[in-house]
This record gives structure tokens, sequence and C-alpha cells, in this order.
């Protein structure tokens, strides 16, 4: 059985002993872990040559992730938790509206300023169609991930099965 095998099982397990949960902060802490590997996300133009900048503190709020790109211009990234339903998740347009309002206006330097949404999964295609399509008017770049459950069981089995020794 190869890694991926022993993941995928691992995580099935995790999933039929109940829901798990969690918060953002994971969001933004798998995402870190994704860019600490090499996983780019590709739906924004980011490079290895990026900075990341994690809870970025501004005069009207905190935006989650700004990435700071090698073209010079940057994303700002609010992430939410689609378990906490609809109106939660497409309150991150206004906040990410904001946030790339404040960074355009303190780093003159910035060629240009993305405002970005990653959320997790609202369990509803539908939902999760309709807030892909209001980021789109708004213009905010949409960045839908899979359910929490889902986030966190994989995480979990991944930690599991790495630590397990192999009997190669």
């Amino acid at each position: 059985m190869t890694r991926q095998d022993e993941i995928m099982a691992e995580m099935q397990a995790i999933l039929a002993r109940g829901a798990l949960h969690g918060i953002e902060r994971d969001i933004v802490n798998l995402f870190k872990e994704q860019i600490q590997t090499g996983h780019l996300e590709d739906r924004i133009p980011m490079t290895a040559h990026d900075k990341v900048v994690y809870e970025m503190a501004l005069k009207f709020g905190r935006a989650d992730i700004v990435v700071f790109h090698f073209d010079g211009s940057a994303s700002v990234i609010e992430v939410k938790d689609g378990t906490k339903g609809y109106n939660h998740v497409v309150s991150g347009i206004g906040q990410a509206a904001l946030y790339a309002t404040q960074l355009a206006a303190t780093k003159g330097a910035l060629k240009r300023v993305r405002k970005c949404l990653l959320w997790s999964s609202t369990g509803s295609i539908a939902l999760d169609a309709t807030i892909e399509a209001a980021c789109e008017q708004a213009g905010v770049v949409p960045l839908p991930w899979q359910s929490m459950a889902s986030l966190m069981a994989t995480r979990e089995a991944v930690i599991n099965v790495l630590a397990k020794p192999r009997g190669d």
C-alpha cells in the first residue's frame, strides 16, 4: 500500500469517527504548510521568491494572509470558515477590499493589489458557487477549498501516517 493509499484510508477512518471542526486559523496554517512544501497557489501569480506575511496588522483590521509577489504586486487573502455559513463567508469580500485598499495606500511601490477570498466549503455546492460568483462580480479572486471536516481529517491523516514507522 502506498503512503497516499494509507493517508486516504486513515482520512476515511477519521471522518467515520465523527465530524471534525477547526477554526479559520487552521485554514491559514494549512495554507502556510502548502507554501512551505512548495505547493503554491496557482490562482494568483505565486512564485518561490514571494514573501508571505500572516496576520498583517493594518490601521483598520488584520489581513489573514498577504503575499508580496516578486513582480511587485501583492495579494491580500481573507480567510473564512464555510461552516459558519454563507453570510459569514461573503463578509470576507468586503474585508478583503478594505485591507487591499489600505495596503495599496501604505505601500505605494506596489504595482497592483489583488483582493482574494479563501474559504472552506459551506457544504452546499450551490452556495459555494454563489460565493464564487459574488467574488468575481466584486473583483475578488475566489479561492474555494474543500470542507473544514475534510481539511482537518486530511491533515490529521497525514500526520498519523507519517508518524508510523514504515515496514519497507
